[in-house]
């Protein structure tokens, strides 16, 4: 079990893992971990940068590494989430209206059926029906628990339970009628995991080229959507497809301009833009060596900009054509 250090210990354990203190000095460096972040989460950016080799003398320290490149990662990683976030929220929101529409169109529901047999058909809808009840003493649902528990009707169950279950009732509902929502369930997956990490709080910068597992593979509608953009060769695109991060950036994109109005594009391209452009080059010179940051920042980059150029035809690119 490591034992807990103090905030001077941590100055001199980064010290003896290579990173320097020249852009920041070290009085600064203890001001930031104990008042805007902590070490844990600061080192995790380290993952972005070598080491040293084994033969020589500085072996198993970080190369060309400032303490305040990870404290501007750790920034620009705030402002994505943010950004990230409220794009989670919108494709949420529109699948919650495009359940709703269903049913209500549906001769065969009154809105409350779906949800009776959406309980008493499967464990795991025993599990939610206990957490919406764990929630009745919150102030935004008790009204809602209170007034329906449990015979919720479709329109007030998408306001009372988390995406991924969410995700669950629209499958089911879809099991049960002749109606298609969802996109493949890896897509989604990825929407509800990244949903989640920037709830937390979770770091998302922290490995940019780390590759996805050996068992996973990019989804070839995720990879059929770059290969019509200008700009991607495919080697970068095979490069960038197979990291996580990016892979995952891609799939946000995707999921986006599946579901979302156009307007809601239009803002969220043009906001994605000027973060590239703005925010996340405000300190440019610290990363222009490191060829993993820089590499993964030009291919999203690209990416966006051909979802803001005019007369993009997404639909030509989901069709592969």
């Amino acid at each position: 079990m490591k034992k807990i250090l103090s905030l001077d210990e941590l100055i001199a354990h980064m010290k003896r893992k290579g990173i320097r203190f020249n852009l920041v000095d070290e009085t600064a460096a203890r001001e930031f971990l104990a008042d805007h972040n902590y070490y844990m989460k600061l080192a995790s950016y380290r993952a972005n940068y070598d080491k040293c080799p084994p033969e020589s003398k500085r072996a198993g320290e970080y190369q060309n590494l400032e303490f305040a490149y990870l404290q501007e990662l750790s920034t620009i990683d705030m402002h994505l989430r943010y950004i990230v976030l409220e794009m989670c929220l919108d494709i949420e929101h529109q699948l919650k209206v495009r359940l709703v529409t269903d049913v209500t169109n549906d001769a065969n529901e009154d809105g409350y059926q779906i949800v009776k047999n959406f309980f008493r058909d499967e464990d795991i809808n025993f599990r939610i029906l206990k957490n919406i009840n764990s929630h009745k003493s919150g102030e935004y649902c008790k009204e809602l628990i209170d007034k329906y528990y449990p015979y919720f009707p479709i329109w007030v169950i998408v306001e009372l339970i988390s995406f991924g279950d969410l995700i669950h009732i629209i499958q089911y509902y879809e099991r049960t009628s002749s109606n298609k929502i969802l996109l493949d369930q890896k897509i989604m997956n990825v929407i509800r995991d990244l949903r989640n990490a920037c709830a937390h709080s979770n770091c998302l910068l922290n490995k940019m080229s780390s590759k996805m597992d050996s068992t996973k593979q990019p989804n070839s509608i995720i990879t059929n959507f770059v290969a019509g953009m200008n700009g991607i060769s495919a080697k970068s695109r095979k490069q960038h497809l197979s990291c996580t991060f990016p892979y995952y950036m891609v799939t946000l994109l995707y999921v986006y301009n599946h579901y979302t109005l156009e307007n809601a594009k239009k803002v969220r391209y043009e906001q994605l833009h000027d973060f590239l452009e703005g925010r996340a080059l405000k300190h440019k010179e610290y990363f222009k060596g490191n060829p993993k940051i820089c590499g993964t920042y030009d291919f999203l980059k690209k990416v966006i900009d051909n979802l803001n150029q005019m007369g993009y035809n997404v639909s030509t690119i989901e069709n592969g054509q």
